[in-house]
């Protein structure tokens, strides 16, 4: 049985703009209201100051259940919960949080009272599996679903021709991601730009709010300094997309993650993928069937360089990673599985 009449739920989250788990939550909240009867609240879980002000946002907007993304910072509001709640992995609470005895206390303590868990991927599900034996039973595998809808009239091209000089013609790699540390953004850009100065067609541009201050400007007092590379603010989302669209291949350098959406939205968008060799990556990157992956700067050339002069392998890439991407990660199963998670959750009300 699936979602009913005068369904309501609340979906916490951390909603700080153009990171992760903000996207998740919007998708998630959208998808869940799309033709159906339910209604889904957004709650930052920064807004948020104890459990017993969330029981009262559950109150008021008379809710039937909760869903809560990332065990650690939403996770810490979940004990005394007055309504069932599931919990999704954000990514970092799996990754990195349970390394620190407070916060991994503070996850567990959410995570025993949860009816379910989702993970985005098989590594996060069986690292799950590994921290909490003893919800293995309720711990399930969800990925992310993907939609783009890239501008018809933005070309990347010219925004960069007209606002940065970038030569029309030129091959673009592009990193889309939240300027932070965990994305590692200045990881390849000493050795690209030494590429640029031998082959002036080729640049790395770097897209993406600043998450970090003092981080962002150690990014742009180095990238300042280097001919082929520039970082750019952030693009609203149909002009993401269509810069990925435009792009050469679509770049990732993370030390960690959950699931990247932009890998997933540039294999929608037949761009190559060269992703660094990380577990997150390596779950959703094939290599060399739906896309590249790296582990060293000098990996990377040599896989950029070879995304240049092989038509062959970009063809051969874009069509197996769209096949991949059609195949495991549709909205429409990614619906059905949050519908059905709400309505056991409001039946256990």
């Amino acid at each position: 049985m699936l979602a009913s009449n005068t369904m309501k739920v609340i979906l916490i989250a951390p909603l700080r703009s153009h990171t992760g788990n903000a996207s998740s939550a919007h998708r998630i909240r959208d998808i869940l209201e799309c033709n159906t009867d339910v209604t889904c609240e957004l709650l930052s879980c920064h807004n948020i100051t104890s459990v017993e002000e969330l029981n009262g946002y559950i109150g008021t907007l008379q809710a039937n259940c909760v869903l809560a993304i990332h065990a650690y910072r939403s996770g810490h509001l979940l004990p005394g919960c007055c309504k069932p709640y599931a919990v999704i992995f954000g990514g970092t609470d799996v990754n990195e949080h349970h390394q620190n005895k407070h916060k991994m206390e503070v996850m567990t303590a959410a995570l025993q009272k949860a009816r379910f868990v989702i993970a985005f991927n098989r590594p996060m599900l069986l690292k799950a599996k590994e921290l909490w034996p003893d919800i293995c039973d309720r711990i399930i595998q969800q990925p992310q679903g993907i939609i783009t809808s890239p501008s018809k009239t933005f070309c990347f091209h010219q925004h960069l021709n007209t606002h940065y000089g970038v030569p029309l013609g030129s091959h673009i790699f592009l990193l889309v991601a939240g300027i932070r540390p965990v994305k590692d953004p200045l990881f390849l850009v000493k050795y690209f730009s030494a590429w640029h100065h031998k082959k002036e067609t080729v640049w790395f541009v770097i897209v993406g709010a600043s998450l970090n201050e003092e981080f962002t400007l150690e990014c742009k007092e180095a990238i300042d300094r280097l001919s082929g590379v520039l970082l750019i603010d952030c693009l609203p989302q149909d002009k993401a997309h269509a810069a990925i669209r435009d792009s050469t291949a679509l770049i990732n350098s993370s030390l960690s993650e959950g699931m990247c959406a932009a890998i997933l939205e540039a294999m929608d968008l037949d761009t190559p993928v060269i992703a660094r060799n990380i577990e997150a990556n390596a779950a959703i990157v094939q290599h060399r069937i739906t896309g590249l992956l790296y582990q060293t700067p000098e990996e990377f050339l040599d896989e950029a360089k070879e995304i240049l002069s092989n038509q062959t392998l970009r063809t051969s890439l874009a069509c197996e990673a769209k096949k991949y991407v059609t195949k495991h990660h549709s909205v429409d199963e990614e619906k059905l599985c949050y519908l059905q998670i709400i309505q056991d959750l409001s039946n256990n009300t």
